[in-house]
């Protein structure tokens, strides 16, 4: 029995192990996936119709803000790890323009998980699995406040980098609306797409 038990300590270590990199895999292409559509379809619809300066440095739907929320949603501060290497895959390939250094990537991938920590404090639970899902109105105010985070973050930044305040201060407001959009839009499309899901089972049942 007891070398049973042993045995299946390095089993157990091994399944958490590859939990982990399916969560990272996931997670980090997942996010890299909505920088993709932000980059070459977002951003360029934007552009197109309104050509303003403040907007250059923002997309007023920013999708990879839903990766992030649910992220932190499904598996807390698990999600911290995976939402770094995307973040910093999307600045290998270029897809967030390096307009910003590097370590301006941290409020982002911390927000949604400090949001979460804001509302537990407040005595909101929010419980991760396919019927919390349901849940997805007060997700978005979630997604407000990680946005407000990561906004001040990144001003906050930008600032320590040597920007000038006035220049950089204007941005907050580009940053919260296209994270907070951003993240309603996936999640909203996460509900819709469960919806369908839920309606093919029970027609085939």
């Amino acid at each position: 029995m007891a070398k049973s038990h042993l045995q299946s300590k390095p089993r157990t270590l091994i399944d958490r192990l590859i939990t982990e990199l399916e969560l990272t895999v996931i997670v980090s292409l997942g996010y890299a996936s909505a920088m993709v559509i932000v980059k070459y379809g977002v951003k360029l619809i934007q552009d197109g119709l309104y050509d303003h300066p403040l907007l250059a440095f923002t997309s007023l739907i920013f999708l990879p803000h839903g990766i992030r929320i649910l992220a932190a949603f499904l598996v807390g501060a698990r999600s911290i790890m995976p939402l770094t290497i995307g973040a910093l895959l999307s600045n290998f390939l270029g897809l967030d323009n390096g307009i910003y250094p590097l370590w301006s990537i941290i409020p982002g991938v911390v927000c949604g998980y400090l949001a979460f920590k804001v509302f537990e404090l407040l005595g909101v639970e929010f419980k991760p699995g396919l019927g919390s899902a349901r849940q997805w109105r007060g997700l978005v105010l979630v997604s407000f406040v990680a946005a407000l985070i990561n906004g001040l973050g990144i001003v906050l930044i930008l600032v320590l980098s040597g920007l000038d305040e006035v220049e950089v201060l204007p941005r907050l407001f580009g940053y919260v609306i296209g994270d907070t959009v951003g993240a309603f839009v996936l999640l909203w499309g996460m509900m819709r797409l469960g919806r369908l899901y839920r309606l093919k089972i029970d027609a085939q049942g």
